[in-house]
């Protein structure tokens, strides 16, 4: 005789498992769905107002100018003269200035005027000022300056456009 004792089992019927399952996978996909939709339209909404954003921001660029929308650039002729010190260095210069478009009076007039004060100043410059970025700023700086003290006022800025050492 055999120590075995049999207890019945009751086996689960295969439609019942295969029903658990299928209960299971249909929620974790509405779920997957929903958690989707929901990223979806919090991107959407996001990358809407930072295109608005941007918008405003370029249609209000010309309220940020340091200068009147009106403003327009004019070259100056390349200027080239002696430095200072040394004797065998020069320099030449070329420029533009932002000026207002109300300008009264002749323009090449004010320009020439302007370019001989440039003329004037760049030749009590050494060699010395003019090193590194730092001179080359305030050499910009001291041309704007004399600039607006030459036309009271009409020009905003001097651009340096080129400045060879040689």
């Amino acid at each position: 005789m055999s120590n075995i004792i049999e207890v019945p089992m009751e086996t689960v019927s295969q439609p019942a498992r295969s029903s658990g399952f299928l209960a299971a996978l249909i929620l974790l996909t509405l779920v997957g769905g929903g958690a989707g939709a929901a990223l979806a339209k919090y991107i959407s909404d996001n990358t809407e107002e930072e295109v608005l954003n941007r918008l405003r921001k370029q249609q209000s660029f010309t309220e940020t100018l340091p200068f009147p929308p009106s403003t327009r650039l004019q070259t100056l002729e390349p200027l080239v003269t002696n430095l200072a010190s040394p004797k065998e260095a020069w320099i030449r210069l070329q420029a533009s200035v932002l000026l207002q478009n109300e300008t009264d009076g002749d323009l090449a007039v004010m320009r020439k005027k302007v370019e001989d004060d440039f003329l004037a100043y760049m030749r009590t410059l050494t060699l010395s000022h003019l090193e590194g970025g730092i001179g080359l700023q305030h050499l910009k700086e001291d041309l704007t300056e004399r600039a607006r003290t030459r036309t009271k006022g009409l020009i905003h800025e001097v651009i340096l456009e080129s400045v060879v050492i040689q």
